[in-house]
């Protein structure tokens, strides 16, 4: 999959929202991810991510996410509300696995960030379930995590809704073998260690 590009123009549209590629040389996307990865909310839940300025996101975006949309052919993305003015983003939609030789599993997992003032509206369901379905028909993916923190209710909540299922309470190595919620989509094999997670 080395050296995939996606291309020009290349978006996911859903009936409120439109998926796309981050570019670490739009400034909007740069000023956007400092917004919302440093937001009471999404530290609360991820941690701080040391993207702090939109140079250090262009950064960031040059490197592990442009390697990653290379390597894989999906990463994060950015997540955008469709308004009578355009687009407006809110928010991001990832799939991610790792690439060996480090930390990695033989799944990606789903994950998603919105906006606090944008919660609750069900982007993050619409924007997961549109990025599985590209993954699924034009990649090939058929396995997918979705790993969470046990007590963070709003993203089991979502991942439930994705239809996923609930696998127990695991160290996960990815993670410095911190503790986290394990959900599968249906029919992935009973043993997981068969996806490098053991």
């Amino acid at each position: 999959m080395s050296g995939f590009s996606f291309p020009p123009g290349f978006t996911i549209p859903t009936s409120r929202l439109q998926i796309s590629p981050f570019n670490p040389a739009d400034p909007t996307h740069c000023d956007f991810l400092v917004q919302l990865w440093n937001t009471d909310d999404f530290v609360s839940s991820c941690g701080k991510t040391g993207v702090t300025t939109p140079e250090k996101a262009s950064s960031f975006l040059q490197g592990r996410v442009s390697e990653h949309y290379a390597y894989h052919g999906y990463g994060i993305f950015l997540v955008s509300r469709r308004t009578d003015d355009g687009l407006q983003p809110i928010g991001t939609v990832s799939l991610m696995k790792g690439i060996p030789p480090g930390p990695h599993y033989l799944a990606p997992d789903i994950g998603f960030a919105i906006l606090p003032e944008e919660g609750r509206k069900g982007y993050a369901t619409e924007a997961a379930k549109a990025l599985m379905e590209y993954a699924n028909k034009s990649l090939g993916v058929d396995a997918v995590f979705g790993f969470c923190s046990p007590t963070n209710q709003r993203s089991r909540g979502t991942l439930e809704k994705l239809g996923m299922e609930f696998r127990g309470i695991k160290p996960l190595k990815v993670f410095g073998g911190e503790e986290s919620a394990v959900y599968v989509l249906p029919g992935m094999s009973e043993d997981l260690s068969v996806y490098n997670l053991d």
